[in-house]
């Protein structure tokens, strides 16, 4: 008996999700058992009668779709004017520093990079410096041949884990990868969402407080 109340509320939860989730959008347009291998989970609730109960769909807690509202976090991903990534005019680090500056010097500001050696060695870093003049200096190995876009992401992700511990109200984390900034902005819009879904939960984390 708990088996079968456990697995009804489990394909409650999946209904709920609606068509964001590949495997409740399966259960939700499914008109068929051809489809369904006999020791598989949806096969399972098939054969002990569990998709034809008529349950009230709950919403997971930590449950986050391309309609959850992240009000106040912001990707900014345009520059002031363009130039190649190892670009050394004078005028480009002026810029940024000008950027920098303009931050508010009560903010948490935490600058993140990834990187990758000419022998396939991957690595990110996360850096912050404090009012107070505490330094934390994060650097951790990825896989090896793992991509400079995925290092870059895995440093914005140590980066909000590092944020969550801090009260601030307004967080910065600055990054050279445009491209990164542009997957994270873009991610309503994305069609495999699994792998992102850990940075959306911070941020909608930081959007509640």
């Amino acid at each position: 008996m708990r088996i079968r109340t456990n697995s009804a509320k489990y394909i409650a939860k999946l209904q709920s999700l609606g068509s964001f989730n590949r495997t409740s959008k399966f259960i939700l347009q499914w008109t068929s058992n051809q489809r369904l291998k006999k020791d598989s989970p949806v096969g399972v609730m098939w054969e002990r009668g569990l998709l034809d109960f008529n349950i009230e769909p709950c919403i997971p807690f930590s449950c986050l779709t391309p309609n959850t509202s992240l009000d106040r976090v912001s990707f900014s991903d345009q520059l002031l004017t363009s130039a190649p990534k190892h670009t050394q005019h004078p005028e480009m680090r002026q810029l940024s520093l000008e950027l920098i500056n303009n931050i508010p010097s009560q903010a948490l500001v935490l600058y993140v990079d990834g990187s990758k050696s000419d022998s396939g060695r991957t690595g990110s870093g996360v850096y912050d410096k404090a009012e107070d003049g505490l330094v934390f200096r994060c650097r951790f190995r990825n896989p090896d041949n793992c991509s400079v876009f995925r290092s870059e992401l895995l440093a914005i992700r140590e980066a909000l884990n590092f944020a969550l511990h801090f009260e601030n109200s307004d967080i910065y984390i600055l990054t050279d990868s445009k491209s990164s900034i542009q997957y994270l902005k873009n991610w309503p819009e994305i069609r495999e969402k699994n792998r992102s879904r850990g940075y959306f939960q911070n941020c909608y984390t930081f959007a509640e407080k």
